[in-house]
């Protein structure tokens, strides 16, 4: 199978990520087979979708008629069986791997030999889940990364039997859907985006622990600092021009002061303890209850859009 030859995606889960990734499918023209277990959900994934369309035509960069064209390429199903004709399927339900296994064991009886498969997991192993399925060489991470619609990247993790077919079919596919693929070589935890976000975040956490700096600050520093350099710069484009050995004198003194943390630090197992779970409790490091989770959002995806044009204004 070439990537040419995929006509119809199908996707599980109509949560934040299974939504953004259906609407990316639809709005580049391919046929998408939506499951979602209950009619409800598929309604919220349906008004997310609409949603994440308002703010791509408030900005430009998509027109009423093709979000219009892309909402009726969506066929929402709460049938698994509806998803055999899909050539490519990506689930985006809950992180649990017996879940995700028992889902792809289902799957793999209902489609057909050909089909890819892919989970769009924060960090499970692609080796273990594929374990259930009949032809695990076409099995494979294709990790998205929130907001889906919005944020180019996209994972490919080879998983200990997914073929180099398979990651080479997915690569294309990505770039059909106009997003940046990256081919992750071994099934790590985390894979590549969520290691470096969490070695940040372990650090953030240690600091506030620590009474060295607040919340707000250390946000500051990315938000204003460190942020706006990855924007433009990967870290090691970032050491190459501050010089090598700079860096590698820093790491000499550097690296032992840093957090060594293996459990998640008290500062944020307190806050789980009390319920504080950030904006979908009301409150978290911050207080949210002035202010709407969904203006958070439309205001991040606003300046994410203006971000990216920006810098793919400097690429031309």
């Amino acid at each position: 199978m070439r990537a040419s030859d995929i006509k119809q995606i199908g996707i599980v889960g109509a949560g934040t990520m299974g939504s953004g990734i259906a609407e990316i499918f639809a709005e580049s023209g391919y046929d998408v087979i939506w499951y979602n277990r209950s009619d409800a959900g598929m309604q919220r994934g349906f008004a997310r979708i609409r949603e994440n369309q308002a703010t791509l035509i408030r900005n430009g960069i998509l027109t009423q008629t093709a979000a219009e064209a892309a909402q009726a390429h969506l066929h929402p199903t709460n049938d698994l069986i509806d998803l055999a004709p899909a050539d490519v399927i990506s689930e985006s339900i809950v992180e649990a791997l017996e879940t995700k296994q028992k889902l792809f064991q289902s799957l793999d009886e209902i489609c057909a030999q050909e089909t890819i498969f892919t989970t769009n997991t924060s960090g499970l192993s692609i080796s273990k889940i594929a374990t259930v399925v009949s032809h695990p060489t076409r099995f494979a991470g294709m990790h998205y990364v929130n907001p889906a619609h919005i944020v180019p990247i996209v994972e490919i993790i080879k998983g200990e039997k997914t073929s180099d077919t398979t990651c080479e079919l997915l690569m294309d596919v990505a770039k059909r859907i106009r997003r940046h693929p990256v081919l992750v070589k071994k099934d790590i935890p985390g894979f590549i985006a969520n290691r470096i976000q969490f070695a940040v975040i372990r650090e953030a956490l240690h600091l506030v622990e620590e009474g060295i700096a607040s919340p707000d600050d250390i946000d500051a520093v990315v938000k204003h600092g460190i942020g706006l350099r990855w924007a433009l710069l990967g870290p090691l484009e970032i050491a190459d021009l501050g010089g090598l050995d700079v860096f590698n004198t820093i790491c000499s003194y550097l690296f032992e002061a840093l957090s060594h943390a293996k459990d998640a630090p008290k500062v944020l197992q307190d806050l789980v303890k009390a319920g504080k779970l950030g904006v979908k409790s009301g409150s978290g490091f911050y207080d949210y209850s002035a202010r709407k989770a969904q203006q958070i959002i439309a205001d991040r995806d606003k300046k994410l859009l203006r971000m990216l044009r920006i810098k793919f204004q400097s690429e031309e």
